[in-house]
């Protein structure tokens, strides 16, 4: 450590301590759970009221207050934001030239203003694709030589936890030629869960297996499912294998736009209606499902990127949606219609009502922010940015520990040999966009 920095550490504990010891403890802690993680983990070490204050890497629930509040879950409207000031947390896969593999790194987005991507503390991932984040613990997947994504591996980052999961177990004269998968969370059993429904060769019904974190009791089999998530034969599908979290369940399209949604309290398999159905435009894979403020979202896109929100009729909150008990009040509703569809993936929704969006073309990836109120569109990233990137996950990071929900975790040693960069410095682009 260099003497200014141990000069900038030596000033900010001498301020912690001052607000220590004048301010009452609730304030304390409502500005503590503002701060960045890696800056709450530095508090812990300031005093010992600081310490208990916050509380246990193992007890998360300082940030996982702060996660309920700028998740989206908290917006009463779309034009109506509570949390204004909280950033957006994405995850970003980066290729670089003398690294076999791709980088994951994390950044905090907010308002336009420059910022950084940090290196997650993480191998770099040569054949894994993140299945999902979920309250700071992310879901990577293992792919085979026949493109089948299977869950692997659960960590967090930020304790340096993980745990390799259990791999799939066939006899040898079967063969599993697709599978979807997905991981979340339930607030009313406070379980997390991985899910997958593999499909055996000449076998016509999806096998379902659950696996419940700190269980102990591995993968469970749920049963069998006629609901079909494997691709249509002769059709190329590009629909994600990877379920979608919201309202407490994954959420999966089929090849013909119908949504198969898998209940993670009760582990019930449901169909949810679709904005439309048309089979022509389906096997054209137009469609996708994404989560905004909190909501399960339909996008389509066709000559618009069209998103659709699922609603109870008669609401205008984006939460409180139990989709089992409301189905009959379920009703989509077309809040978004951006002019901009080649090559762009929905990414976020933050909580000044900008939308996120991930442009790709050859060689390269951008970031971008569209307004909704002024039809403007924002180039976010830059030439910093020429390595592509892929899968960009909202992600917030948090305590949550693997070894407190009671996995046999490991601990990720910290890299020191690394060709990719620490940090990576973003610099939002002067000029807007125009939508094509």
């Amino acid at each position: 450590m260099s003497w200014d920095q141990r000069k900038n550490v030596k000033i900010r504990q001498e301020v912690y301590i001052n607000m220590e010891r004048f301010l009452p403890s609730e304030l304390s802690l409502e500005i503590l759970s503002r701060l960045p993680i890696d800056e709450v983990i530095q508090c812990r070490e300031v005093c010992t009221g600081w310490r208990d204050l916050i509380g246990p890497p193992s007890d998360p629930h300082l940030h996982l207050q702060r996660v309920s509040q700028s998740d989206g879950n908290s917006f009463s409207s779309l034009s109506s934001h509570t949390a204004a000031n909280d950033p957006v947390g994405l995850l970003f896969s980066l290729k670089f030239p003398l690294q076999n593999g791709n980088q994951i790194y994390y950044g905090e987005y907010q308002n336009q203003h420059s910022y950084k991507l940090k290196r997650v503390n993480q191998p770099p991932t040569i054949s894994k694709l993140v299945v999902g984040s979920c309250n700071g613990l992310i879901c990577f997947s293992e792919t085979n030589h026949f493109g089948v994504h299977e869950p692997s591996c659960i960590c967090n980052p930020v304790t340096s936890e993980y745990v390799n999961l259990p791999r799939l177990n066939v006899k040898c004269d079967d063969k599993v030629e697709a599978m979807v998968c997905g991981f979340g969370y339930h607030p009313s059993t406070n379980k997390y869960k991985i899910v997958e429904i593999c499909y055996i060769q000449n076998q016509p019904l999806g096998h379902v297996k659950v696996y419940i974190l700190g269980s102990g009791s591995g993968w469970r089999d749920i049963g069998e499912t006629a609901y079909s998530l494997r691709p249509s034969r002769g059709i190329s599908s590009s629909r994600s294998p990877f379920g979608t979290l919201a309202n407490g369940a994954l959420h999966w399209l089929n090849d013909e736009d119908k949504i198969v949604s898998f209940d993670l309290d009760t582990e019930n398999l449901y169909l949810l209606p679709s904005p439309f159905s048309d089979p022509a435009v389906s096997r054209q894979n137009r469609s996708k499902l994404k989560v905004l403020g909190g909501c399960l979202c339909f996008v389509y896109a066709i000559e618009r990127l069209d998103i659709w929100f699922l609603r109870k009729k008669g609401v205008s909150v984006s939460f409180g949606v139990n989709e089992q008990d409301d189905f009959d009040k379920l009703n989509w509703i077309k809040e978004f219609s951006i002019p901009f569809r080649r090559g762009v993936e929905l990414c976020a929704l933050n909580n000044d009502g900008e939308i996120l969006l991930v442009g790709y073309a050859v060689g390269y990836a951008v970031l971008i922010s569209y307004n909704p109120q002024t039809g403007s569109m924002v180039k976010l990233t830059g030439n910093e940015f020429r390595n592509v990137f892929r899968n960009v996950t909202p992600h917030v990071n948090t305590f949550v520990s693997l070894k407190a929900l009671g996995e046999k975790c490991r601990f990720r040693k910290r890299y020191d040999v690394n060709p990719a960069p620490n940090e990576i410095r973003i610099e939002p682009q002067p000029k807007g966009l125009k939508g094509g």
